[in-house]
């Protein structure tokens, strides 16, 4: 897998160069994913399913086609909800014998019919402007110390509302923790919000699993 990267934020926005969404991986041509039979490539997309209701962000799940050729491993990277539903942007990495591990990363989603599928989010959108409000503010939040307290922006120029809400504070392995809460919303008044646990190093706040 990619290295997580070391400042907070940075790692908990996802900022990764990735393909373009698609609502299925047939785009993929001349790739270790194009070598799964059709029968593999549902058993894979229900292990995804598998593994994005049941796993914890930044936990590694391995998957083996069953002829064996291919292995994936899974890596649920941030999890928030998008106008009401759960949505996981998770990193896959393919892998076969003899040559190059291909990596992709894919925003997953629930739809109305409770079904995860690929989707592009308004997440994948945000620009640095957006992403450095979003810090300088979660910062804050984390540093003022107030549970509760509403920490509020508002980009004009985008027209994204932000709130960051520090939840709770605690010790993790001997070390300072805190959650945080984050929501935007954008022009239309659709929502994306979450919660991420932090916890402070010696090179800053670094995002855990709960």
């Amino acid at each position: 897998m990619k290295p997580i990267a070391t400042a907070a934020f940075t790692s908990l926005l996802c900022v990764l160069s990735l393909p373009a969404a698609a609502s299925n991986f047939g785009f993929m041509r001349d790739t270790l994913p194009s070598q799964l039979a059709a029968d593999e490539m549902q058993a894979l997309k229900t292990e995804i399913a598998r593994v994005l209701e049941q796993t914890a962000d930044k936990k590694v799940s391995q998957w083996q086609s069953p002829g064996g050729k291919v292995g994936v491993k899974i890596l649920p990277k941030l999890s928030y909800t998008e106008a009401g539903m759960p949505c996981r942007r998770t990193l896959l990495q393919f892998s076969a014998a003899s040559k190059p591990a291909e990596t992709y990363g894919f925003t997953i989603c629930k739809n109305a019919d409770d079904k995860w599928h690929i989707t592009q989010s308004r997440l994948q959108s945000l620009g640095e402007e957006d992403l450095a409000l979003i810090e300088s503010h979660a910062l804050q939040a984390l540093n003022d110390n107030h549970t509760g307290n509403p920490i509020t922006w508002f980009n004009p120029k985008t027209k994204i509302n932000g709130t960051a809400v520090l939840v709770s504070a605690a010790q993790k392995n001997q070390r300072p923790c805190k959650t945080l809460a984050i929501s935007l919303f954008d022009a239309e008044g659709v929502s994306l919000e979450g919660q991420y646990l932090l916890c402070k190093t010696p090179s800053g706040w670094q995002r855990e699993a709960f």
